[in-house]
């Protein structure tokens, strides 16, 4: 079992997208999975389960770190709409007032490790769908986490998140003694008929290849359905007519998610 962190510190890049892909290529392949939102905007979460910031689950990932509350994961993890996906819901603002809080405690960073302790060994992959922030709650997160995926798009922007987050790696390795593997990069919202996109590609694969990163799977095109059947909490062998593109996306994160936990 492996526990991957899924970040960039620019929003708007998939990361959602991403890591629903790989639940639902691990419940294909018939895996265990549980999918941890801990991103206050909650999209995995309400993808994944309808649950929303109106409408938010009983329990969630803010009771779990919340000190004052002391809930075990284990009570707030819910079905997801698919068999064999887990969600451990985001908590939305509640999740943001637990980070500002746990900046005033000591050991704050060590939250998501000793929450996770207790149910690590009942999934085959835990995913940890990160917000695109530095805070506690996001330390805390790739702190616990045995590796992390980094998605981008092609642009600048995103290019600059995945410094961003390479820099805060080294800050976790030497002020809280942890290297965290980079697993890979998977690139995002590829429009082929941008030729800055074309570009960006090329110097991302370039400066991947000088550091000895890995980029995993094929590029994922921006295409309206791959974000219509997300946000319907579908995978992508769910696909009613299985087009090419589906099964290829399929695929794709079928292969991301065999390297990850490798």
């Amino acid at each position: 079992m492996t526990i991957t962190a899924i970040a960039n510190l620019k929003g708007g890049v998939g990361k959602t997208t991403v890591a629903n892909g790989l639940a639902h290529a691990a419940a294909a392949a018939g895996k265990s999975c549980l999918l941890i939102d801990a991103d206050m905007q909650g999209n995995s979460t309400k993808h994944l389960t309808g649950y929303s910031a109106t409408e938010p689950s009983p329990k969630s990932l803010a009771d779990v770190l919340d000190r004052n509350v002391d809930l075990p994961a284990r009570e707030a993890i819910i079905p997801a709409r698919r068999e064999a996906i887990h969600v451990l819901p985001s908590g939305f603002g509640d999740l943001q007032a637990v980070s500002d809080q746990l900046g005033t405690k000591p050991g704050g960073e060590m939250a998501f490790a000793r929450a996770l302790k207790k149910i690590s060994g009942d999934y085959d992959h835990i995913l940890i769908d990160c917000r695109p922030a530095i805070d506690l709650v996001s330390r805390s997160a790739l702190y616990a986490a045995d590796n992390v995926l980094v998605v981008v798009q092609p642009e600048q922007d995103a290019l600059d998140g995945f410094d961003a987050i390479r820099d805060a790696l080294d800050d976790i390795a030497e002020y809280m003694d942890k290297v965290l593997p980079l697993a890979g990069v998977v690139v995002n919202r590829v429009d082929g008929r941008r030729g800055d996109h074309a570009k960006s590609i090329e110097y991302l694969k370039q400066y991947a290849a000088e550091d000895g990163i890995a980029i995993l799977g094929d590029l994922i095109p921006q295409l309206a359905d791959i974000s219509k059947l997300t946000n319907v909490g579908m995978g992508f062998d769910q696909h009613p007519k299985s087009p090419a593109w589906a099964r290829n996306l399929h695929a794709t994160f079928t292969e991301i998610l065999e390297k990850v936990a490798s």
